[in-house]
């Protein structure tokens, strides 16, 4: 079976009956320290995202032909980084309209861009957390006047538990107040990361 790593064939010893998994597995820890496998093609098929939960059940031939694409964590990291920085800008609006929404008292429209938003603000946080770590710098070691990020997450996490619970009690005017000057100054000092990290 031929295996190549970024185009170069690599003698990798296997079974004649192995799995993908094995193949796979036999290969990264061939990889230089922070590289990561970000393509699997197999027999010039590319193998979908979650190709890793299925692995131990793909069994490869002798005459099959596998192309892995290994790249550093930390240059993957830094590009999530600069594709997140245009969400964050479309996050602060989405999270000023729906405070609108919910001042204009049309709850259920403006519930469920709540929803939606809270999602899209949880889903960009665990983005932010998992790209630093990626590249050496957790929340906990960025600092910004005197303040760890680890903080600055801490506190908005609070005010998205009191926003939900502000929610719950349908009291909207409170939930935009507190959205609009609360929740959005919290998410601007996350914000900050981009000019300390030169995203």
């Amino acid at each position: 079976m031929q295996v190549y790593v970024n185009g170069e064939l690599r003698e990798i010893k296997i079974a004649s009956i192995s799995t993908l998994l094995d193949v796979v597995t036999k290969v990264e820890v061939t990889l230089p320290p922070g590289y990561i496998m970000t393509e699997v093609i197999l027999n010039e098929k590319i193998l979908e995202s979650n190709w890793y939960h299925n692995a131990s059940k793909i069994y490869l031939l002798d005459e099959d032909k596998l192309h892995l694409r290994v790249e550093e964590s930390s240059m993957i990291a830094r590009q999530v980084l600069q594709n997140s920085k245009e969400q964050f800008k479309m996050l602060l609006k989405e999270i000023e309209e729906i405070a609108d929404a919910f001042r204009l008292q049309d709850d259920t429209e403006a519930n469920t861009k709540f929803i939606q938003g809270i999602e899209n603000l949880q889903w960009f946080l665990k983005i932010l957390e998992d790209a630093t770590v990626l590249i050496g710098k957790p929340f906990d070691t960025i600092v910004d006047n005197d303040t760890s990020f680890t903080k600055y997450v801490n506190d908005l996490s609070k005010q998205l538990d009191r926003v939900i619970s502000i929610q719950q009690q349908k009291d909207w005017i409170m939930l935009a107040d507190i959205l609009e000057y609360e929740v959005i100054p919290a998410l601007e000092k996350i914000g900050r990361l981009y000019t300390i990290l030169n995203i």
